[in-house]
């Protein structure tokens, strides 16, 4: 039976277990609950068994753990998989203090982290959490094996100053959530699954968190990012997104391919495509 185990973490302190069963995908739920700082807590999904490397899995701003599952249950054979909540997003609640910078964020990164071993790490990101593997790099290189980029966001300089206000001004609105469910529904390709899928899990998304992720990838320079990081990295983009912005173009040395797929969220149209792709990297690093 595979397991999954699903944690509210926040510190390195364990305040409760409990251990549930999901019938329906024959999945093992535990249930843990730490504090982190009375910032936030986050909720943790764990998979496979103990292996060589603890890969990461990081979701997309207004985005949601779960999105990575079909793509973790194919990984879980042989590799110990993980993925969480960012703070104000599924289950996780929204952060306290109100930072939502990726500074923040790879810090609660690397309490997750802290949580589950010696193991050295393996990021996934998808999209703007490009922004918070890149941050964790920087103060956390000699635990990172590799990066893996699934269609990353592109570097924002590359956007007129008005256009990225605009952008901003949208997602402040009282209408910001249509304006992100809108946008989403433009780049997620024909499958209406993933376009049901991707706009319900942003409309979880506390606004705050919302705006605050927005804020922090139009400010973000991955030129800058990228500079911390020279270890393995792989980057797997759509066509639509390998453009002249695209960061893969801010370093000679990124390994890259282009996806098959038309969306933006390969890992729900094709989980098993993307898996392999993943483990290809993985196995890269032995």
């Amino acid at each position: 039976m595979k397991v999954l185990i699903r944690s509210i973490v926040a510190g390195m302190g364990l305040a409760s277990l409990a251990i549930q069963s999901n019938a329906q995908e024959g999945i093992k739920i535990i249930e843990t609950e730490i504090v982190i700082n009375q910032s936030a807590n986050l909720s943790i999904y764990r998979a496979g068994p103990e292996t060589t490397h603890n890969v990461v899995f990081l979701h997309s701003d207004s985005g949601a753990a779960t999105q990575w599952f079909s793509v973790m249950e194919n990984l879980a054979d042989t590799h110990s998989v993980v993925a969480f909540d960012q703070r104000g997003h599924g289950s996780s609640s929204p952060s306290a203090s109100g930072d939502y910078s990726y500074e923040a964020r790879a810090e609660d990164l690397q309490k997750v982290i802290a949580t589950l071993g010696s193991q050295s790490v393996v990021l996934v990101a998808h999209s703007g959490s490009a922004g918070v593997a890149l941050k964790y790099a920087e103060a956390n290189a000699d635990t990172l094996r590799g990066i893996y980029f699934l269609d990353p966001a592109s570097d924002p300089r590359a956007m007129p100053e008005d256009m990225r206000q605009g952008f901003l001004d949208a997602i402040r609105s009282e209408n910001g959530l249509d304006a992100v469910q809108g946008y989403f529904a433009s780049i997620a390709g024909q499958n209406p699954e993933t376009i049901t899928t991707v706009t319900s899990d942003a409309a979880k998304v506390a606004p705050d968190a919302r705006i605050g992720f927005a804020q922090a990838l139009m400010d973000w320079n991955p030129e800058v990012a990228m500079s911390y990081w020279m270890g393995p990295t792989f980057m797997a983009i759509t066509s639509a997104n390998d453009t002249p912005a695209a960061i893969r173009h801010l370093s000679e040395t990124v390994e890259y391919d282009l996806l098959s797929t038309e969306g933006h969220w390969a890992q729900l149209d094709t989980p098993e495509i993307v898996a392999r792709s993943i483990r290809s990297f993985i196995d890269s690093l032995s």
